[in-house]
């Protein structure tokens, strides 16, 4: 019969795609972790496909089912940077009242604002220290969100149990579709094991008692709840704002040691962005023409007044623009 990942009743007549996805979701997650075995989950996708948001929703009904609702539980379950992560590990294992229930932390994609190397330590931590002390205490749904498998190491690669790519179409139906891959390990060759994935698949019993063989191509997600995703939103920029302050502020304190610039903080700030192209998702709305228009939350996250904000746009254009022309003065040259 081949690999069977899941047994769900199906009800044809009345369930919604929803109802189903719930049903599959519970029992490849929910399931292993009442065999007291931790669910690892790499969520991926490309920017604005929704993963961060599917990350949510996948929160949301996996509370659901157990009574809860996450706008409860937000703070303590999403780790928006490496420095929240201890304090929200710790209170997550060992708070046996009001987080007695949760069993879910996620972390989401803080490589734009931490060097690679950084963010490989701390996720190989972070999984290593959630499979070393949850087995005693209890086991616990681990989601990692970044861009690509890529971003996670091999170390980290051999502990997951699925694999999730999110994709959101374009048009009307704006729910996001989540593919979901089960991760295996084949070690027939013991000198040379490998890491493969393949398709998740199992059965649906209908009404009758009859069971069909179901491999979905992807699950439909709905969108959070908009307290849900206004409060994420805030406490994700706040983060990440707090890091790249930080950054800033070292940096004009080199600069005036070794410089002597007029306007010290709008020069670091464009030295920081140009030096760090990661960043700029942070801070750039779009690209107009050949010019970058700089979000409004660029001036919160610096406490920039209006004119400091257009400074900051015109100096940063400036400098990428005269990149540029370097870069194609050497291609003539050549």
């Amino acid at each position: 019969m081949g690999f069977t990942d899941f047994k769900v009743k199906y009800f044809p007549e009345t369930d919604s795609p929803l109802d189903l996805t719930k049903r599959i979701l519970y029992s490849i997650i929910i399931r292993r972790m009442k065999f007291h075995k931790p669910a690892i989950l790499f969520i991926s996708g490309d920017s604005g496909e929704g993963k961060s948001f599917g990350a949510l929703k996948l929160q949301e009904i996996l509370l659901e089912m157990a009574g809860l609702k996450l706008i409860d539980y937000l703070e303590d379950i999403n780790v928006h940077t490496p420095l929240e992560y201890p304090k929200k590990l710790d209170n997550l294992l060992n708070d046996k009242k009001r987080l007695k229930k949760i069993d879910i932390i996620c972390m989401h994609e803080a490589r734009e604002i931490i060097k690679a190397k950084m963010w490989h330590s701390f996720l190989n931590q972070a999984v290593a220290d959630v499979n070393a002390m949850s087995r005693s205490i209890k086991p616990l749904c681990i989601m990692i969100v970044s861009q690509f498998i890529r971003d996670i190491s091999t170390d980290i690669r051999y502990t997951l149990n699925y694999y999730m790519k999110c994709s959101r179409p374009m048009g009307g139906n704006k729910r996001t579709r989540l593919y979901i891959s089960v991760m295996w390990k084949d070690d027939r060759d013991l000198e040379k094991p490998k890491l493969r994935k393949r398709k998740l698949t199992g059965h649906l019993i209908y009404p009758d008692g009859t069971m069909r063989r179901y491999t979905p191509k992807y699950l439909e997600l709905t969108r959070p709840s908009k307290e849900v995703v206004d409060i994420f939103e805030k406490n994700d920029f706040e983060s990440k704002q707090k890091i790249l302050k930080n950054k800033i502020r070292k940096l004009i304190t080199v600069m005036e040691n070794e410089l002597n610039f007029d306007n010290k903080k709008i020069d670091a700030m464009v030295t920081f962005y140009m030096k760090n192209p990661e960043n700029r998702a942070l801070i750039i709305k779009y690209k107009r023409g050949d010019k970058f228009i700089i979000k409004k939350e660029a001036k919160a996250m610096h406490d920039l007044d209006d004119e400091e904000l257009k400074e900051f746009q015109n100096k940063l254009n400036e400098e990428f623009n005269k990149g540029i022309k370097i870069d194609q003065g050497d291609k003539i040259a050549e």
